[in-house]
């Protein structure tokens, strides 16, 4: 039965299987070939592939019919793999908290009330721009992020801070990641504010995931918000009215039959259409 337990992304060297194996080979040969003037390693060809092919064949039936010894065997394995791929990929750790400099995109805020400020995660410049027009200099912080962010759902604490996008997130709210210290915390709501479609809200979700993973004390003590912008903008006159759906669309014109005029629809692909005046 083939049983696949080798997780997506790790790959076995062969410093992962030997790590933590002992064993005793006896073999008899005529005319052995040995390397090396010490001697330590059997160097003849004939049996190298005679020992591998029994061995192989004998040892995998052993695995089958000790399928749990043999599922040890292998966690060993990975977990060893998994050891050596942290090692290689560590990233040094910055100490946010510490001082550094602010992410150059971010559009701060003058306030330090936490009770008052806010900073608004956007996607990309043009609904930065959009945003950083509306919002209130005072209270109010906006940074636009490049796109889909790294899916950090599976990423370990010390590899998720070499993602840029996530370390200027960290250096911006103040905060490290699986930290429980806020006492540094910059903004007292975070904000996802992406588009209204899929793709919006496909980068809302990895938002979502960094700070419910990484950012965990964050979320239970109610910092963390996800803003939902209108989809659709419908004026009938001077009144103006907005729907987040489709289905509220659909509720707001059937409302305004009874009133006199022709109401415009317009959709909105993206933050940066929105006027913010």
């Amino acid at each position: 039965e083939y049983r696949n337990i080798l997780p997506r992304g790790v790959k076995l060297s062969a410093e992962d299987i030997w790590d933590r194996c002992a064993y005793v080979l006896s073999v008899k040969m005529q005319d052995p070939q040995f390397a090396g003037q010490t001697k330590e390693r059997l160097s003849s060809r004939q049996c190298a592939a005679f020992v591998s092919g029994v061995v192989k064949d004998a040892f995998s039936l052993w695995l089958n019919q000790n399928v749990q010894a043999a599922e040890l065997l292998a966690e060993m394995a990975i977990s060893s793999a998994q050891r050596r791929l942290r090692a290689a990929k560590k990233v040094v750790r910055k100490k946010l908290t510490s001082g550094p400099a602010l992410p150059g995109k971010l559009a701060d805020c003058t306030a330090q009330d936490l009770n008052r400020t806010e900073l608004f995660l956007v996607e990309g410049d043009s609904a930065g721009g959009s945003a950083k027009q509306a919002r209130d200099r005072e209270y109010q912080a906006i940074m636009p992020l490049k796109g889909k962010i790294l899916n950090t759902w599976e990423v370990s604490s010390d590899e998720v801070l070499a993602s840029q996008e996530v370390h200027d997130i960290s250096v911006a709210i103040g905060i490290d990641p699986d930290s429980d210290d806020l006492s540094q915390l910059r903004y007292g709501k975070i904000c996802i504010l992406a588009d209204a479609d899929s793709d919006g809200l496909h980068i809302a979700t990895l938002l979502c995931a960094l700070f419910v993973r990484h950012f965990r004390t964050l979320v239970k003590e109610g910092h963390v918000y996800v803003a939902l912008p209108p989809l659709y903008r419908i004026d009938l006159g001077k009144e103006v009215y907005y729907a987040l759906t489709e289905e509220e669309k659909t509720g707001v014109l059937e409302q305004l039959k009874r009133k006199k005029g022709k109401p415009n629809v317009q959709r909105f692909k993206g933050l940066g259409e929105m006027n913010p005046m």
